[in-house]
């Protein structure tokens, strides 16, 4: 058998960038309200959000109003580009120092929080890990349907540690902006 025959195939893979991503949503490509994100170069679409997922992003929304007021900047269900070829749409990201221009550097990201509903599992290991590539030191998931509070930080060895879960009474407090601190219960879920 010649050395070709048995070489595995391996389709060529072509890693888009947030220009051309922009170029075919400019073009109508992405259809019908599809909300898409840009994971390393592949096009990723997002699943339609669930009436808890939707109260959970609200109920966090309000808090984050509050507790940040206008001085600091959160996004929520925003691109977060951190290069040309990696620019997710996490539920939210709060920055220091202003409002995004261009690509994000990760000591600017205090936060990523992800509400899951039914997407939990991944939300704890595929998107935990896409977010420590990206280098961001804090990522916060928020199960409402668990009524809990995952919370990954301290990354090392380009990983993060287990979580540490919090259940409802107990508050996360984000470790670069302290004033975000919360609870499932003060969001009501």
């Amino acid at each position: 058998m010649s050395a070709l025959a048995t070489a595995p195939s391996k389709t060529p893979r072509h890693a888009f960038t947030v220009e051309e991503v922009m170029a075919l949503q400019a073009q109508g490509f992405f259809r019908d309200n599809k909300r898409i994100a840009l994971h390393e170069g592949d096009i990723v679409e997002r699943m339609p959000d669930g009436d808890k997922h939707i109260k959970g992003v609200i109920r966090i929304m309000r808090v984050l109003a509050r507790l940040l007021g206008d001085s600091d900047v959160f996004a929520c269900q925003s691109t977060l580009r951190f290069s040309r070829r990696n620019a997710p749409s996490p539920d939210f990201y709060v920055l220091i120092g202003g409002e995004p221009e261009g690509d994000v550097a990760p000591e600017r990201v205090a936060l990523v929080i992800e509400v899951a509903d039914t997407s939990l599992a991944e939300d704890l290991s595929d998107t935990a890990e896409r977010y420590v590539r990206a280098g961001v030191a804090e990522y916060w998931v928020v199960d409402v349907i668990g009524r809990a509070i995952f919370i990954h930080r301290d990354p090392q060895d380009g990983r993060y540690p287990p979580p540490v879960r919090l259940e409802a009474g107990e508050a996360a407090i984000c470790r670069a902006m302290p004033q975000i601190a919360f609870s499932v219960d003060d969001l009501g879920i």
